[in-house]
């Protein structure tokens, strides 16, 4: 497994604090209800779970009031002041960097066609623009890809770079996996232009590997 895990004094501080800071150098973000969390530098910004829940409520978008019926928590970070929830969910390449984390239940229809490719392609579609055969995809590349399992469930990890409507290149660090019953679903994207991405690498990966899925309680 190629997630790394907290050390104990991390976890136990989780748990006792209900998943707030137990040291000042770091974000102990996520939710102990549904058993999932992922560490960033204090620095970041939070842009609340409220505030994403009342921007996603004014989709008019098929399906879109139901997927957010079946959110049971999301958060976002942001390196900046001023982003806002509608930057959170645009495709736009984001001012500095950001990372979301979502978790919701799967529908019936989706609890029976969920596989690694519909994780993949969970934001754009990824396994489409893999084939080469889409004329309309962007520019995009696929930088790392590997299966991660965790005590709550499995899925798919992916790096991939594409260059969308603001001409801007963005990388995004997507993690996407779905608990051991496969009812629930555990997204991580960590988005920034691929400029920004590539100068603070170290940082964004060390985000993307704390992720932890334990699974609900």
């Amino acid at each position: 497994m190629r997630l790394a895990r907290l050390p104990i004094l991390a976890a136990t501080c989780l748990l006792a604090l209900g998943l707030t800071s137990c040291a000042t150098s770091q974000i102990y973000a996520g939710n102990k209800k549904v058993g999932t969390y992922f560490v960033l530098p204090k620095e970041w910004h939070l842009i609340s779970n409220k505030l994403l829940n009342q921007k996603e409520a004014e989709s008019t978008a098929p399906g879109a009031a139901d997927k957010l019926s079946r959110v049971q928590f999301q958060e976002a970070y942001s390196t900046e002041l001023g982003v806002t929830p509608a930057d959170v969910f645009s495709l736009n390449t984001p001012k500095g960097a950001v990372a979301y984390i979502r978790v919701r239940a799967l529908s019936n229809a989706e609890l029976n066609s969920v596989s690694y490719n519909s994780l993949r392609d969970i934001v754009v579609p990824i396994s489409q623009w893999a084939t080469g055969t889409d004329k309309s995809a962007p520019v995009f590349s696929i930088s790392d890809d590997y299966e991660i399992v965790d005590k709550g469930g499995r899925g798919v990890h992916t790096i991939y770079d594409f260059t969308g409507g603001d001409h801007i290149s963005q990388t995004v660090n997507q993690s996407a996996m779905v608990s051991n019953d496969h009812r629930m679903l555990y997204v991580l994207l960590i988005r920034a232009s691929t400029k920004f991405y590539s100068a603070h690498q170290k940082e964004l990966t060390k985000i993307a590997d704390s992720l932890t899925v334990r699974g609900a309680n």
